[in-house]
């Protein structure tokens, strides 16, 4: 925006002016293209780290099948302690979710404590499994027959077992 309000005096200035123009205009084009290089490689290379702005979506069930499923998560988070899995919680994140990973087999999942009256998936407890073969933001979960799917879509969120 600045190069546009400078555009007038500078061009009136005769041939310094036109090169200062130009140079200013070059330097505004090359980072309008860093930043969308940035925001590109922010969302192909994002962190997993779990985020408390992002809202869960309504309950809805997933049609995706497969014939091997992957472990079923319990209702209680603590019992994945008992079956091998290690708690990754980051000390950052907020206090309903949890993480944890299994070391020998690689599997991440994150626990998701229902706030009370809250709609849809926010409001129940459920569970996330990350894909440990992601590619992107279009691939970065599993539903809860092991398939990729989006991150936060609605097939992500996976009922724990009863």
């Amino acid at each position: 925006m600045a190069t546009i309000a400078l555009a007038p005096p500078l061009i009136a200035s005769g041939p310094p002016g036109w090169v200062v123009f130009g140079i200013l205009a070059v330097v505004t084009v090359g980072a309008v293209a860093i930043m969308n290089a940035s925001k590109q490689a922010d969302d192909d290379f994002a962190d997993d780290e779990p985020s408390s702005t992002e809202s869960c979506p309504e309950d809805k069930d997933s049609t995706s099948e497969t014939t091997d499923k992957p472990k079923e998560l319990p209702q209680n988070p603590d019992d994945l302690l008992d079956d091998g899995y290690e708690e990754t919680t980051d000390p950052r994140t907020p206090e309903h979710i949890r993480r944890f990973r299994n070391p020998k087999t690689g599997d991440e999942v994150e626990f998701h404590k229902g706030k009370p009256g809250k709609p849809g998936w926010e409001g129940k407890d459920h569970w996330h499994r990350f894909n440990p073969n992601k590619t992107g933001k279009g691939d970065a979960m599993l539903d809860k027959n092991g398939n990729p799917v989006p991150k936060n879509s609605k097939p992500s969120h996976i009922k724990p077992s009863t």
